[in-house]
């Protein structure tokens, strides 16, 4: 578990983890150089349970976190779970009964989104069921990223519903460089795909992904489009055909998340805004895969979404992101 200044949190998804059925872990905490009380909370939880492991090491973000935990975990297998989250105490008891049924390299589950007024479910559009190595390339790697339009994946890409085999991980992580700070779960999750020879997805939705109010996700980021442009930078290395046919669709969506932000959230006024989405529909990899993104299964208005970045029309796009 990765920990940033997490301690408004912190003590839930701890003690929604110690209370697995399934006991037979250790709890890694990652404190990430927090500045609140994040890590004596931790070094409470490791008085008392002789699972739980803390790490505490400088600031360097959440790759570098995951990166730390994993190199220091004697597991056979490894799950993530973020610390503002929190999780159903049969969770792993369900993965590890699949996992270790299988044999498999990777187990997928399902994840339910926590809203302040309500939750929804979130399901694999890849059929449940056991997947061998020829399987994995030819039924999940080619729709991981777009099974049916736009973000729509075949498999939920966040590593938190997922248990990895350690030694996955560890030729994956080392290819996602420490930088990635927006969808570092899709590198992830797509590096160790490309290396798995099997897989297995169970319809379990036992992860509480909470949604906040006051996330930074809500906030403008003017560096944002740079994220985006470090995740590309490391999803094209996949070496996978199929996989990276699906990457111009996948960063499209991302590059019209990030104009979207800026005209809802941003403040500046229509010149400033004028100049810096052109700024991102002008840039080689925006034209790049927005030229060659296959819109042909969208729905009309996710058509017009991309035909309007095609074309840079800037101000149409702002009528449609504020409609």
């Amino acid at each position: 578990m990765p920990i940033y200044n997490g301690e408004r949190y912190l003590k839930r998804c701890i003690e929604s983890i110690l209370a697995q059925t399934y006991t037979d872990f250790e709890l890694i905490l990652v404190d990430d150089g927090s500045q609140d009380g994040s890590l004596e909370i931790c070094r409470e939880y490791e008085r008392m349970d002789s699972r739980v492991v803390v790490f505490h090491k400088e600031n360097a973000g959440l790759v570098a976190a995951r990166k730390s935990g994993v190199s220091i975990s004697s597991g056979e297998y490894i799950g993530f779970v973020d610390c503002d989250d929190f999780i159903d105490k049969d969770m792993y008891s369900q993965l590890m009964e699949s996992a270790l049924s299988t044999h498999a390299d990777i187990t997928v589950s399902e994840l339910v989104v926590d809203y302040s007024d309500h939750s929804v479910h979130l399901s694999n559009s890849i059929p449940v069921g056991y997947y061998d190595e020829i399987a994995v390339k030819n039924e999940i790697i080619p729709q991981m990223l777009t099974h049916s339009g736009f973000l729509n994946f075949g498999i939920i890409p966040g590593v938190v519903v997922k248990v990895f085999k350690k030694d996955i991980l560890e030729r994956a992580l080392p290819k996602v460089p420490d930088n990635i700070t927006i969808g570092e779960d899709v590198a992830i999750t797509a590096l160790s795909f490309a290396l798995a020879k099997s897989a297995s997805v169970i319809d379990s939705a036992a992860y509480h992904y909470v949604q906040y109010d006051d996330s930074m996700i809500h906030k403008f980021n003017p560096k944002r489009f740079d994220c985006v442009k470090n995740l590309y930078d490391c999803i094209v290395s996949v070496e996978n055909e199929s996989y990276k046919k699906q990457i111009p669709l996948y960063m499209s969506w991302m590059i019209f998340g990030v104009i979207a932000e800026c005209i809802k959230s941003s403040g500046y006024n229509r010149k400033n805004t004028k100049k810096y989405i052109a700024a991102i529909l002008n840039d080689d990899i925006s034209r790049k895969c927005i030229g060659i993104a296959d819109a042909s299964n969208l729905s009309f208005k996710d058509k017009t979404k991309v035909f309007l970045m095609k074309h840079k029309m800037v101000k149409l796009l702002t009528v449609l992101i504020r409609g």
